[in-house]
């Protein structure tokens, strides 16, 4: 574990080295690279406030961003590209969001604090989750999915709870992430209940601890 530990620590100071030993003029490009390819998501995710996702052309977000169609393509091959990489930061934007804190004294205290981060995320961005939905719920779908199942693979790896299963663990995981990612389309999609109503219904879940040995 200390070997894994100094491993990942030294790994993380080549990184760091690399970065700074960059010249300037390459930390120059990368901040442009990065401000433009916000442009182009950000004006994307304005247009689909005005129309549908198919009606919106590259010509359109180059406009909108005042970047010019060859910038576009230095970045993107098409929309749908552009759309994917919007799709790649939400998720990992929540996702980083999840695991801030990696220490847990049960798996219910983890679990819930999942899924509080999840629905604070959801709730700050909710216009983006209206629009994706409205134009791509698989993707978006897929994309919650995914992030619960990242959350709680790597937190139970983290913390090593003496926990035992009635229910083998990838089957509890399973349920659960079914379950939570189409209660979270339906909480974007409506306001039936309070993000703080949401949260108190699923602790009686997770505090049952149905799925644990007595």
């Amino acid at each position: 574990m200390k070997e894994e530990n100094f491993n990942k620590t030294e790994s993380f100071k080549a990184g760091f080295d690399k970065i700074n030993n960059r010249t300037d003029g390459e930390k120059e490009e990368d901040l442009r690279i990065r401000r433009t390819k916000r442009l182009l998501l950000d004006s994307l995710m304005q247009l689909l406030q005005e129309k549908s996702f198919e009606k919106i052309g590259v010509n359109d977000i180059c406009e909108r961003a005042m970047v010019h169609r060859a910038t576009f393509y230095n970045h993107f091959d098409d929309k749908y590209d552009l759309f994917n990489f919007a799709l790649s930061q939400l998720e990992e934007e929540m996702y980083l969001s999840t695991i801030e804190s990696e220490r847990y004294s049960s798996s219910n205290e983890m679990y819930i604090s999942i899924l509080k981060n999840v629905f604070d995320f959801i709730e700050k961005n909710k216009l983006k989750f209206k629009l994706i939905i409205d134009n791509n719920s698989s993707k978006l779908i897929f994309l919650i999915s995914t992030t619960f199942q990242r959350s709680i693979t790597y937190l139970i790896k983290q913390n090593e709870l003496n926990q035992e299963f009635v229910v083998p663990l990838n089957i509890i995981i399973d349920f659960f992430m079914g379950g939570l990612t189409f209660l979270c389309l339906d909480w974007i999609k409506s306001d039936m209940y309070s993000k703080d109503e949401i949260i108190k219904f699923l602790e009686v879940f997770i505090q049952n601890e149905q799925f644990l040995k007595k």
